[in-house]
């Protein structure tokens, strides 16, 4: 199942057959329901999950409003940095759109991999920079671009988000209003 989470780490650097089996014995496979709650504000994140199936949406709350940050597909690594590598309570919840399934591995379990693994330190890193990179990605689309070129950057770059995430999700995500998304969607489609 978590042959593809493998191929990745295996592109960045080979992982030895006594890694996988690490791995293996140290990732827990969960099943949760849509609108399944994986951390909520002011929890501790324990886990790094691998989505193996479904969509996961990461948000934070302000003024009494869900701000969406991050949809996760299948085969994406996340986890709430904030909280995760700090090891304190976080501001972000981590909910599922849709039926899913997930492999995850504890911060401790992990943590004594990379003492046991010298390597897996090396692979690590390069997964949290690209990760920081998504972010900055994201950051950047936020603080340059217009609504509407926010809105054809997702278009282009997942458009299998603008099927199966709802709009109000998409809107808090390009930082937009519902009625906006809606102008610029007859705009782009006539």
């Amino acid at each position: 199942m978590l042959s593809k989470l493998y191929g990745y780490m295996n592109s960045i650097h080979p992982l030895d057959d006594e890694i996988i089996r690490e791995f293996d014995r140290c990732f827990e496979f969960i099943e949760v329901p849509k609108h399944h709650y994986l951390l909520r504000e002011g929890d501790v994140c324990d886990y790094t999950y691998v989505l193996l199936k479904g969509l996961v949406r990461i948000f934070y709350i302000k003024d009494h409003e869900e701000i969406s940050s991050l949809f996760i597909e299948a085969k994406y690594l996340f986890n709430s940095p904030d909280s995760y590598y700090s090891r304190t309570p976080g501001y972000t919840n981590i909910e599922t759109l849709q039926p899913s399934k997930l492999a995850r591995i504890h911060y401790n379990a992990l943590q004594l991999m990379y003492k046991k693994f010298p390597t897996l330190n090396y692979v690590g890193r390069v997964i949290t920079e690209n990760y920081f990179v998504k972010s900055e990605e994201r950051l950047y689309i936020l603080r340059k671009q217009t609504a509407e070129e926010r809105y054809s950057y997702l278009i282009e770059h997942y458009p299998s988000l603008i099927q199966s995430v709802p709009l109000k999700y998409i809107s808090s995500y390009l930082g937009i209003t519902c009625e906006t998304l809606s102008r610029i969607r007859n705009r782009i489609c006539k």
